[in-house]
């Protein structure tokens, strides 16, 4: 009796959960998330839009800094965290679905005019790295090394500015971001990067914690897997230049405060 009691009182949770939109909050991480006339879109954007859309769950999705979308869902004001890397200090107030929204390749840009071939993170002797402000880079060897200088800036087009000034040495990032990103800029021509990508993750949609919203969790977990495998995801990759992943990544943790 007391497990339907428990049953009951999570259904009449996730009811009044769903009356109001959920709040979902990532930065422009593009092609994973982006604005395009007026509204959040994306490889991401559009997934989560699907299986949303599929389970009958409204929401409403911002874009803001990477830090301000942390601090809301540290206060309780937010209910979905797009496109976070796992962490197991994040796991201890997110949920975290078993299927990833995307693998994640990162890589180590370069400008073409000064070239670096990175195989490890023992070739970074020496070298000056751009990375961004509220990540944090599960590589143990690059988020600790000491033989190599990590050198913040506020955004993607920052760092690759300063690369292309000569200001840094590299910039890392998710192979397909940094393509976007250069593209978006016009010196898709100026930078190329190591093949070899330092590292690889998966990203997520963390959810809140609260009842009702961690109950939300296995359907849509569910939904994930399943749509992820039709011609839909398919149609969503490809609008974006993208391309169905050859095989998964393996877990890691990254993007954390």
């Amino acid at each position: 009796m007391g497990r339907l009691y428990a049953l009951v009182f999570l259904l009449c949770l996730s009811s009044i959960s769903y009356a109001q939109p959920l709040k979902v909050c990532t930065n422009e991480w593009p092609p994973y998330t982006l604005l395009e006339e007026g509204n959040v879109r994306g490889i991401d954007a559009d997934l989560l839009h699907l299986v949303l859309t599929n389970l009958g769950v409204s929401y409403e999705i911002t874009l803001e800094p990477w830090r301000r979308c942390l601090r809301k869902m540290n206060d309780g004001t937010l209910d979905i965290l797009l496109d976070a890397f796992y962490s197991d200090e994040r796991a201890k107030t997110m949920i975290f679905p078993g299927e990833p929204m995307a693998d994640s390749a990162m890589v180590l840009f370069h400008a073409r005019a000064r070239p670096h071939t990175i195989n490890s993170v023992d070739d970074l002797a020496g070298l000056r790295v751009g990375t961004e402000p509220g990540y944090a880079y599960s590589h143990s060897g690059f988020a600790s090394g000491t033989h190599f200088e990590r050198e913040d800036a506020p955004t993607l087009d920052a760092n690759i500015g300063k690369l292309l000034l000569g200001r840094i040495d590299l910039v890392i990032t998710d192979r397909a971001v940094g393509l976007f990103t250069a593209k978006n800029m016009g010196v898709q021509n100026d930078i190329a990067y190591s093949p070899q990508p330092l590292y690889s993750d998966r990203v997520y949609a963390a959810f809140s914690r609260r009842p009702a919203t961690a109950a939300l969790v296995p359907r849509f977990e569910s939904e994930l897997r399943r749509v992820k495998q039709t011609s839909e995801y398919t149609a969503i990759l490809r609008r974006y230049h993208q391309e169905r992943p050859a095989q998964t990544a393996e877990q890691t943790d990254a993007r954390a405060d």
